[in-house]
């Protein structure tokens, strides 16, 4: 039997903006999908994800090394991922099976090769996938990403620790969006397409604020990395990704000194999956959460991309 894992992400910031050439920053997180590949008799998938993109995967894999047959396997997925919450379930998927089936056919063992392969699979997910998401589940770590065009895409893992005093970040839970990340992109492209300079004015806005946190990460300093989130939650408000019904927790969190933003696609009519919320005081995080019918669960930033676990 192969297994590995794969972690999964957060963007700190640069959702949506980085389909139009922005950066984003992403990070891996210390929830992990495990996917074990082992001989059967007859090729099966036991997992709660999507079969049907995990046999893509498959057929992905077969393509990429020009294979005319492969063999019967059973393939099973355990994941700490919550799927449809922004956190780069689909992205873990691709990763992982790519790797696994990889390693279980060819006993290759090579990182960039599963990225080029899982960005194939991702395709079928979202359509038009900046790349990000595979490639920070794929590297681990901080990954800076921009995408300037379909062939031209800049990726940098950034030579930056970040440190306990700096590690207080908590996800909040608001319920699955009722829109899928694609319905999201589209809302927001139809609003690019109808008030370009606005939009523009908004992305350029994010552009700053991720820049901003990037360095404030690098420098340890703590007020400005807060007032880089909320600057940067603000021009994704204008956005108009982030449903009115979460505005008001983000703005309490705020209040008290906190900073909260969304993550990935967002929502517009419901929840918005998990916020990223940063704050040092877990009690108070807890406090506001319940006043408003939210979870809560810490997470740490930085962790390792795909592993080979036996």
């Amino acid at each position: 039997m192969i297994t590995v894992s794969v972690p999964g992400k957060i963007h700190l910031m640069g959702e949506h903006a980085v389909v139009y050439g922005k950066p984003a920053l992403l990070s891996a997180i210390n929830l992990r999908m495990y996917v074990s590949v082992e001989p059967a008799t007859k090729t099966e998938v036991v997992s709660t994800e999507g079969k049907d993109y995990v046999l893509y995967a498959v057929e992905k894999v077969k393509e990429y090394f020009h294979m005319e047959s492969i063999p019967q396997m059973k393939i099973t997925i355990h994941s700490e991922i919550p799927a449809g919450f922004h956190l780069g379930s689909s992205a873990a998927t691709a990763v992982g099976t790519v790797a696994a089936v990889t390693y279980f056919l060819k006993k290759i063992w090579n990182p960039t090769v599963f990225n080029q392969i899982a960005y194939e699979v991702e395709k079928k997910q979202h359509g038009n996938p900046s790349g990000g998401d595979n490639t920070i589940v794929t590297m681990g770590g901080l990954l800076w990403f921009r995408k300037e065009l379909e062939f031209l895409k800049s990726m940098w893992q950034l030579d930056v620790d970040i440190p306990s005093s700096l590690n207080h970040f908590f996800l909040i839970n608001t319920g699955k969006p009722k829109e899928t990340t694609g319905e999201m992109v589209m809302m927001v492209r139809k609003r690019y397409e109808k008030h370009p300079v606005t939009m523009e004015r908004y992305f350029l806005k994010n552009e700053i604020q991720t820049k901003n946190i990037a360095v404030a990460l690098k420098e340890q300093n703590e007020q400005a990395l807060v007032h880089a989130i909320q600057k940067g939650e603000q021009t994704l408000e204008r956005m108009g990704v982030v449903g009115k019904k979460v505005v008001p927790y983000i703005r309490e969190m705020e209040s008290v000194g906190g900073a909260v933003k969304i993550l990935g696609g967002g929502g517009k009519n419901e929840g918005v999956g998990f916020l990223l919320c940063y704050h040092r005081e877990k009690g108070i995080i807890k406090k506001i959460g319940k006043k408003f019918g939210y979870t809560m669960q810490p997470i740490i930033l930085e962790c390792g991309g795909v592993q080979l676990e036996k």
